[in-house]
């Protein structure tokens, strides 16, 4: 009865509901309803995936104009900065022509105005020979040295200016982009109809991309093998896609597959493991094929360590850095002989000529104070820079002269000024050899020590090229700005 009453029941329900008599008829229109619907999806589906991965496809293309001119930018600035740095290190030659030319020229017209206004014995009675040979011969050696340091300077600060020149016209220029360049970088929308078909109607979280993601990028190489072990399987950039963990938890079990012999080429989650499009891949593999026609910097992975302005200023310095190192020293000489030949005129002047014997003391005494100042300043006391008693031969002159036009003068008295005036022309001589001694090359170990005035090491940490040719005497005040070196560099 209870079967008989189900039945019964089943009857009258197909009877109600219309085109359903049967199970049969059932499921036919439901076969006609999904066959009528599923043109329809796909439609809608497909016209969704195609118009979603047309606009990731422009959005890329806009990337990658906007990355070629940021880094062509970026590249530019850099290029900029070198031009800089090229135009600074060369200016230091270059602006020792305005300070010391003017000096020099000033220098050398006074030893010309002396020789021919500061002629002793014109109006009185003429002074020995012994101290208006002196005095000319310091005048005449300080003239010429003033005049081989002026053409030092301009040798040096010329060859410095065409240094300068050379490199940033031809050289270190800007990274302007060719028209091939322009062309290469840039994508118009018509290369969409390149793409595969699978790029055009994937559906996001549903099919996975086509193409997979790199495992680092560029710039990020080198960091990760710093990391190593910190960085515990995390990597950046690239690397990072999908749901948190999913990725590592993919990427375990993909090695273990490996171990195991199996392959998983096919191995993606949609939605959860990282990927790229297709044209994402293109473009890397033409960049790894020929990188010198990458738009993107030329492919170039941008200037090595060292840099390559810096090692072509540091050779081409060298072409003067012995004239601008020697011109100091003919500077230094130069104004000692000059100030040397001042006080032996003050000394003749104030005794052979006006009978002033503490007027010519003083005088000799303050010049040559003078001269040792101006020596001491410039030569480190370690190399003979201390007390140069060579210097004193215009007080010792004064002396000499004093016993020579004393009131009363006797033989003995003539015999102690002359022998005096012969101590004067020796110390000129040994004057002579330490001067050589001081200016000659040290011939040591080059050291990377910059010492300060006193020969104290206040500048440890600073970096100082000493060559061995150079004179050792005068590193401190012979400075040349040259391009920094690397650690490597430096420790060889």
């Amino acid at each position: 009865k209870a079967r008989e009453q189900v039945v019964r029941k089943s009857a009258r329900l197909r009877e109600r509901v219309p085109g359903r008599g049967t199970s049969s008829n059932w499921f036919a229109s439901r076969r006609d309803m999904t066959t009528a619907v599923n043109p329809a999806t796909a439609k809608s589906w497909g016209v969704f995936g195609w118009n979603y991965n047309r606009a990731n496809f422009k959005f890329d293309q806009g990337l990658r104009w906007q990355r070629y001119t940021c880094g062509r930018k970026m590249a530019c600035a850099q290029a900029g900065m070198f031009r800089q740095d090229i135009s600074d290190l060369a200016g230091v030659s270059m602006s020792k022509l305005k300070v010391y030319g003017p000096i020099y020229g000033i220098v050398i017209t006074v030893c010309v105005t002396v020789f021919v206004e500061g002629r002793s014995g014109l109006k009185f009675p003429g002074p020995p020979v012994f101290i208006s040979s002196i005095y000319l011969q310091c005048l005449a050696i300080g003239m010429s040295f003033m005049a081989l340091a002026t053409w030092l300077l301009f040798h040096a600060s010329m060859r410095a200016q065409i240094a300068c020149i050379q490199l940033r016209t031809r050289l270190v220029r800007l990274p302007v982009p060719t028209q091939k360049q322009l062309d290469g970088s840039r994508k118009i929308l018509s290369t969409w109809e390149e793409q595969g078909l699978y790029d055009m109607f994937r559906i996001p979280f549903v099919m996975p991309n086509g193409a997979g993601s790199p495992e680092h990028s560029e710039d990020e190489q080198e960091e990760a093998g710093k990391k190593g072990a910190e960085s515990k399987g995390s990597k950046g950039g690239y690397s990072k896609g999908g749901l948190p963990g999913v990725a590592a938890k993919m990427k375990s079990k993909l090695q273990e597959a490996h171990k195991s012999g199996e392959t998983t080429s096919n191995a993606k989650m949609p939605g959860l493991t990282p990927g790229n499009p297709t044209w994402y891949e293109k473009e890397l593999e033409e960049r790894e094929a020929d990188p010198a026609s990458s738009p993107s910097g030329n492919g170039a992975d941008g200037p090595a360590v060292p840099y390559e302005h810096f090692e072509l200023l540091r050779a081409a310095q060298k072409d003067w850095w012995g004239c601008e190192a020697y011109m100091r020293v003919c500077f230094l000489y130069g104004m000692m002989h000059l100030i040397m030949a001042f006080s032996y005129w003050i000394t003749l002047h104030n005794i052979a000529e006006l009978g002033m014997i503490w007027c010519s003391n003083l005088g000799a005494a303050g010049l040559t104070a003078g001269v040792w100042i101006i020596f001491r300043i410039d030569v480190l006391p370690e190399h003979g820079g201390c007390f140069p008693w060579e210097i004193g031969g215009p007080f010792v002159t004064s002396v000499a002269l004093g016993m020579m036009y004393s009131h009363t003068i006797t033989q003995t008295l003539m015999d102690v000024a002359r022998g005096v005036a012969a101590g004067i022309i020796i110390m000129h001589i040994l004057l002579t050899f330490r001067m050589y001694s001081v200016a000659k090359p040290s011939f040591g170990k080059a050291h990377h020590q910059a010492k300060e005035s006193g020969g104290r090491l206040f500048n440890e940490s600073g970096s100082c090229e000493v060559p061995s040719w150079l004179p050792s005497a005068f590193q401190h005040v012979m400075y040349l700005v040259a391009p920094p070196k690397t650690e490597e560099q430096l420790a060889k």
